[in-house]
């Protein structure tokens, strides 16, 4: 994903009601966040604790453990501190952003809300895994990576032990710092909540523009764009007297974030409505070189935002787009509905007890044997390191390259599993790359794209929603990280994080290093130990050969056998009940398996991965036939350009077990039956 300098799958609260909680002045009173015996002393180290409410027993025990340490500590969660403004307030205070992490946590967006807001403002994040059966993923589990500490709660006794841990981190490892804004002690926050009317328009609509006068040309250059598409789109101006929004009535909140928006208290009512309405929310930075950092900073930590400022940057050619064309599509797509995560695990769930039904009839003693799954979550994944052969061509192999736009290829269709529900798509790799750099990327991925390899490109690659959950989900589908290194790339937060990700789920790399003189830390070195490594540092590097055959079909070889030797990377991203529900089918199959003395799991006789009768996706075949039998051309196959005969396939397909066969006819073609 290219690094700078409303997420699908998340509980949302919901409520019809258009009151909103507003701040009033008088003293804060909240139990969450009151210090106890905590120590106001302006160089003691202060530690926020952030827990879904379903482990508010845990965070109140650890935070009276700390401040027995005389460690100042408040907690928050995804009810309260209510206000917006409190909340982005309460984590700018704090030296150091504790994480409880569970499956709600990660499933909860207002949870997930104030964790992407402490990491846009670089907040020390220490991780306390409270569910021993839980690996997080997404941007939960890709922030987590970057955390200073991890610790996992895995019984009573262990509550001193990370006490005592987190006691020693933030003593040692934290020094705190003076806030370059001015931020209170939460005790010292007004926070009286006062129920306030919000004052509701009477305009029904698909898309609701909302801004305030310093925002109102960019405002009225996004509808212009939006009436042929979206034939109900209005704009409500927050800066008038005696103004209304109707964000209760739309399917579509567009912000235009400005600093006059900022500032009127009806902007911020609006944006609590639509928080608990869930809404989805686009944003649109239309001031140069501003951006906001209190609650509205909070509003959009982790979103994808778009930057339009006026009509040469809304029109702006990038590549075969623009600016005003992408928001246009995020928007589109925003309006569409979604099954809520509830009603989409139902589906399974209905399903997986229709087949749990079938196996207790068939199964001599029921429950089946139950096997652990507890998750070593200190244990950090290993990616599978392979000797890769040594290229060669005897003939002619030539570089040609072509440029593609997003509207001269048909995308990949989406994939459903056999419960009619969306699925990962597994891909061949990902690109991981600093913006900088994003030309050479762009003319690389073209070529990947030729030889039919499935690639994660960011700009190509289906980013709406959050960055954070974008990246983490390129991360999580690819076998390969194909990282373009630089220093740029080296120094950028968002690529460290993308990079330390990409190692705790033990993905394999291969780096293309762009530019010489590059250091890495040990840490990195100790990552890419074993992968291939190539000095690409312009786009011509690519056409000179490596014995004879070109440097862009070397990588791209590597990519495909890399990728064919990695495992699959499950991801755990359900409700504690549906987790339940999965693990006990899987017992069950596991017994039947045993009962009849058949053996479950068979490996694949075209790439040599385990599968069974459940998991057959993730095999690849060859498109089109192999050219070969001497002659002017370099022997390959005709769909991918790989050179021999058993090289990795480039379409997916199912596993099989059947034995094969390489045939040639007549005229010289060869393939494998089956392919």
């Amino acid at each position: 994903m290219g690094c700078g300098s409303s997420s699908k799958n998340v509980v949302i609260t919901s409520t019809s009601a258009v009151s909103v909680d507003i701040t009033a002045n008088a003293a804060l009173s909240n139990p969450n966040m009151s210090t106890t015996t905590a120590v106001s002393n302006s160089n003691t180290t202060k530690i926020l604790i952030a827990n879904h409410t379903t482990q508010q027993t845990i965070s109140e025990r650890l935070k009276q453990g700390l401040i027995d340490q005389s460690l100042q500590c408040y907690l928050l969660n995804e009810i309260t501190p209510k206000s917006l403004d409190v909340r982005a307030k309460t984590i700018q205070w704090c030296d150091v952003f504790i994480v409880i992490i569970s499956r709600l946590y990660q499933r909860t967006v207002f949870c997930m809300e104030a964790l992407n807001y402490a990491k846009d403002q670089r907040k020390p994040i220490i991780a306390v895994l409270a569910e021993p059966t839980f690996r997080p993923y997404g941007a939960l589990g890709a922030i987590v990576a970057t955390a200073i500490h991890s610790t996992i709660l895995s019984e009573d006794s262990s509550f001193v032990h990370i006490v005592s841990e987190i006691t020693n981190c933030a003593r040692t490892q934290i020094k705190p710092k003076a806030n370059n804004v001015n931020v209170k002690d939460p005790s010292q926050i007004n926070e009286t909540v006062v129920n306030t009317i919000l004052p509701s328009g009477s305009s029904t609509c698909t898309v609701l523009i909302c801004t305030a006068d310093d925002g109102i040309a960019v405002a009225q250059l996004i509808l212009d764009s939006l009436t042929a598409t979206q034939p109900s789109v209005i704009i409500e101006n927050l800066s008038k007297p005696n103004a209304t929004c109707s964000v209760t009535k739309c399917t579509v909140l567009v912000a235009i974030l400005t600093p006059q928006l900022e500032q009127i208290w009806l902007s911020q009512a609006v944006f609590e409505q639509a928080r608990l309405l869930g809404k989805p929310i686009v944003p649109v930075m239309a001031i140069k070189k501003w951006r906001p950092e209190g609650w509205l900073g909070l509003i959009i930590a982790g979103r994808i935002f778009f930057r339009i400022f006026d009509q040469e940057t809304a029109y702006k050619p990038f590549y075969d787009s623009n600016r005003i064309t992408d928001l246009r599509v995020e928007i589109e797509i925003a309006c569409q509905p979604i099954p809520s995560e509830i009603e989409r695990e139902e589906i399974e769930k209905k399903a997986i007890q229709k087949e749990l039904d079938e196996c207790k009839t068939k199964l001599s003693t029921w429950p089946p044997p139950q096997k652990s799954r507890r998750v070593n979550l200190n244990k950090v994944k290993q990616p599978v390191r392979i000797q890769l052969p040594e290229p060669h061509a005897d003939g002619y192999f030539d570089h040609t390259h072509h440029s593609i736009t997003r509207m001269s290829f048909k995308a990949p269709p989406a994939l459903l599993d056999q419960y009619g529900l969306p699925k990962r798509r597994p891909l061949d790799c990902m690109i991981s790359y600093q913006w900088d750099k994003q030309e050479l990327v762009r003319q690389i991925y073209e070529d990947m794209h030729m030889r039919n390899v499935q690639v994660w490109f960011d700009i190509w690659g289906s980013m709406q929603g959050s960055t954070n959950d974008a990246m983490a989900t390129g991360v999580e589908c690819a076998k390969v990280i194909v990282v373009f290194l630089s220093k740029a790339y080296i120094e950028s937060t968002n690529c460290q994080l993308e990079f330390r990700y990409a190692i705790q789920r033990g993905k394999a790399f291969i780096i293309l290093r762009t530019e010489s003189g590059i250091i890495m830390e040990q840490w990195m070195l100790e990552a890419i130990e074993g992968f291939p490594q190539y000095d690409v540092y312009t786009y011509n590097t690519l056409e000179q050969s490596i014995n004879g055959v070109p440097m862009i079909d070397v990588i791209v070889q590597a990519i495909r056998l890399l990728a064919q030797a990695q495992l699959p990377d499950s991801i755990d991203d359900c409700s504690s009940e549906l987790f339940e529900l999965r693990t006990l089918l899987d017992d069950a199959r596991n017994a039947l398996s045993e009962q009849t003395g058949k053996t479950r799991y068979r490996i694949c006789t075209r790439c040599g991965q385990q599968y069974d009768d459940y998991s057959k996706d993730g095999c690849k075949k060859h498109a089109e036939y192999f050219l070969g039998g001497g002659g002017l051309m370099e022997d390959q196959w005709v769909c991918c350009r790989q050179q021999t005969a058993d090289s990795p396939g480039c379409r997916p397909c199912e596993h099989i077990d059947q034995p094969r066969e390489f045939i040639t006819n007549s005229q010289g073609c060869s393939g494998w039956k089956p392919a």
